[in-house]
């Protein structure tokens, strides 16, 4: 798989020069030191997954730059990303790992009854929501924001094409892009979409007061059409998760 030794040739570098080329050259084109040189995290989870979501980098303060390769070798980086919930959450683990990130992720899949979760077993759910799903990082080194305009289509579009070579292998039940950002990033490769307006419910029967949306959308790439969505408020915090969840569920190939 090519996006594969893309990852093991960018980690080989990391831990044979401490910097990932690509990482440099992008930082050259946008004309400072923006992103991360080291420590590059590409994906989460399972790389064959029918769900897919899509952010935009890992969030990484600047002081944390130029991290050291502490892996043994490119199978255990590999590891360390595939089972990144069982290191954590799993039986054999600690538990003191604790990501109101991955506790929002449970609450907005849920809906979705293609995980396979369990009532009252918050580890178990928190193991499967990181696992069983793949989590791709549209760009996969660290910066502490993302600012599509200052960075550059041009630039981002070679990582877009990436993520959709990637995304198209297998056979995708749910793609969901996470972010308003995509909108723009996607534009390109939009074939039609329909963007969906709506309140959502709180847990005490109160309607939001803010509008919530979900994009739908069929892309074409390399002569292929792609259902996915994009939800723009994912990144918020303080919402009623869980419907949004929902609705996202319910607009999938509403185009």
């Amino acid at each position: 798989m090519k996006y594969l030794k893309i990852i093991k040739q960018t980690y080989e570098q990391w831990g044979e020069k401490g910097y990932c080329e690509e990482a440099v050259l992008l930082n050259s084109k946008i004309g400072m030191q923006y992103f991360d040189t080291a420590s590059p995290h590409f994906f989460t989870g399972d790389i064959n997954a029918e769900i897919v979501l899509v952010h935009l980098n890992p969030k990484r303060a600047s002081e944390n730059f130029g991290g050291r390769n502490k892996f043994s070798d490119f199978n255990d980086y590999l590891s360390h990303h595939v089972n990144f919930g069982k290191l954590h959450y799993g039986v054999n683990s600690p538990k003191k790992h604790k990501s109101p990130f991955d506790h929002k992720q449970v609450r907005f899949l849920k809906p979705f009854d293609a995980l396979p979760f369990k009532e009252n077993d918050k580890y178990h759910n928190l193991e499967i929501v990181v696992d069983k799903k793949l989590q791709i990082e549209l760009i996969p080194f660290g910066s502490p924001d993302f600012n599509y305009s200052f960075i550059g289509q041009e630039n981002i579009n070679p990582f877009i094409e990436r993520i959709l070579s990637l995304i198209q292998l297998k056979e995708r039940k749910y793609v969901i892009f996470c972010g308003k950002v995509f909108v723009e990033l996607l534009k390109p490769y939009i074939r039609k979409s329909k963007t969906y307006t709506f309140k959502l419910t709180k847990k005490n029967g109160d309607k939001t007061i803010h509008d919530y949306n979900v994009i739908s959308i069929e892309i074409e790439y390399n002569e292929k059409i792609i259902d996915v969505v994009i939800a723009p408020q994912f990144a918020k915090h303080g919402y009623p998760v869980s419907h949004y969840g929902e609705m996202v569920k319910r607009l999938y190939k509403a185009v």
